[in-house]
């Protein structure tokens, strides 16, 4: 056996201790090992931000999906509410009618014998008024007369009131509808 020099033996006590430290590539403290965890670890970083992002991104989708929903309704509501007023001021202003259902009927009678169509239109409700017109100018005398025969017979029947009291039903001979304004006059809805 082969005797070192102590400085030798120094020498080659260091070389083993560099040899027995050094570790195989792709460990965690050799520079290569920690480029790949910092690859990992920022990779899992990238995906989990991006989910994160998209789940944030729907979510705020839907929210303003939801603000823009209510925003709509809040206007339809808004609208609807100018409508029935506006339908409520006409019905008020709309004096053409009777009482009761029936005297609104033999109004309307006598102003179709008396060859008044437009009067008689008048005391159809609001948005029936004008078809009702042109049906009369589109209709033959003796048709017409023979519905008021009809409807003079309609006159002698009893009709029924709706459970909240603001319409009115004759069924026989033939069917006529009514309804009550909110200003007390009773106007037709069909015949």
């Amino acid at each position: 056996m082969e005797t070192l020099s102590p400085e030798s033996q120094t020498q080659q006590n260091k070389n083993s201790e560099n040899l027995n430290s050094e570790k195989p590539n792709g460990s965690a403290s050799s520079p290569r090992g920690k480029k790949y965890w910092k690859f990992v670890v920022g990779f899992f970083a990238v995906i989990i931000g991006v989910f994160i992002l998209i789940n944030t991104s729907f979510w705020l989708w839907e929210k303003y999906n939801l603000w823009q929903g209510q925003k709509r309704v809040q206007q339809t509501v808004e609208a609807l509410k100018k409508f029935e007023e506006e339908d409520y001021q006409k019905a008020m202003a709309d004096t053409y009618g009777g009482k009761t259902p029936q005297e609104t009927l033999k109004m309307y009678i006598e102003a179709v014998e008396k060859g008044n169509y437009e009067l008689a239109s008048k005391y159809f409700i609001g948005d029936k008024q004008e078809g009702e017109l042109r049906s009369f100018k589109n209709s033959i005398r003796e048709d017409i007369l023979n519905i008021i025969s009809l409807l003079k017979q309609t006159l002698k029947s009893q009709g029924s009131f709706s459970t909240n009291k603001n319409g009115y039903i004759i069924r026989k001979p033939i069917l006529v509808n009514f309804k009550l304004y909110p200003n007390g006059i009773w106007k037709i809805i069909e015949i």
